[in-house]
C-alpha cells in the first residue's frame, strides 16, 4: 500500500518542464513503483526514482543534471534475484512557446550508466533525445506531454570483452505526463 501511495503521489512531480524562463531553476522528476505476480511462485518488484534541475540561462535553453536509480527483485520458484541500475549525467532542453499556454520543446540527456546483477555490475553511457509539449497553468508549474524519443546505450560487463548495445526509436507508440515547476531566482 506505502508503494502505491507514494507512486500516485510522487507520479505528480514526473517528467518534464516546459517553459524556459531566464534565470529560473527548473525541477522535475519521477517516481514508480510496480508489484508483478504471475504466479504462486513467480513475482517481480520494481522501484525507481529519478529527479532532475536546470537552471535556464535564456528564455529558450535549460541546463542541468539528471539523476535515475531503479532497483528490481525477482523471485522465481523461490529463488531470488536483485538487479540494480543508477544513471547520472548532463541535460540540455530547447523550448519554444506557441502561445502563452503551449509549448514545444526537446531534450537531450548524456547519462553514465552503472548496474549490478546477480552479483556482476556493469557501466556504460546512454544518450536520449524526446520531443514534448507543455502546457503552462499557474505559478510556474506546468503539465507536460511526451510521445516518445530516440536512445542509444552501451553497457559492458566486467570482465567482458564485449558491450552490448541498444538503440531505440519509439516515437508515438507510448504517452507519459507529468508536472514541473519553475522556481525564481
Amino acid at each position: 500500500m506505502k508503494k502505491v501511495v507514494m507512486s500516485l503521489l510522487v507520479s505528480a512531480l514526473s517528467v518534464a518542464g516546459v517553459y524556459a524562463q531566464k534565470n529560473t531553476v527548473l525541477v522535475y522528476g519521477s517516481i514508480k513503483a510496480e508489484s508483478q505476480k504471475t504466479s504462486e511462485s513467480n513475482k517481480v518488484n520494481t522501484f525507481g526514482f529519478s529527479p532532475a534541475v536546470g537552471y535556464q540561462f535564456t528564455d529558450n535553453w535549460t541546463a542541468g543534471l539528471s539523476l535515475s536509480t531503479e532497483s528490481w527483485k525477482t523471485t522465481t520458484n523461490a529463488v531470488e534475484s536483485k538487479t540494480s541500475a543508477f544513471a547520472v549525467g548532463p541535460f540540455i532542453r530547447y523550448a519554444v512557446p506557441l502561445s502563452d499556454i503551449f509549448a514545444l520543446y526537446g531534450q537531450f540527456n548524456a547519462d553514465i550508466l552503472s548496474g549490478k546483477t546477480g552479483g556482476i555490475s556493469a557501466n556504460g553511457f546512454r544518450g536520449t533525445f524526446f520531443p514534448a509539449i507543455g502546457v503552462n497553468m499557474k505559478n510556474g508549474f506546468a503539465l507536460n506531454f511526451s510521445f516518445g524519443g530516440l536512445s542509444y546505450a552501451s553497457l559492458k560487463p566486467k570482465g567482458a570483452s564485449e558491450s552490448t548495445t541498444n538503440f531505440k526509436f519509439d516515437f508515438g507508440s507510448g504517452a507519459s505526463f507529468g508536472i514541473s515547476k519553475n522556481f525564481g531566482l
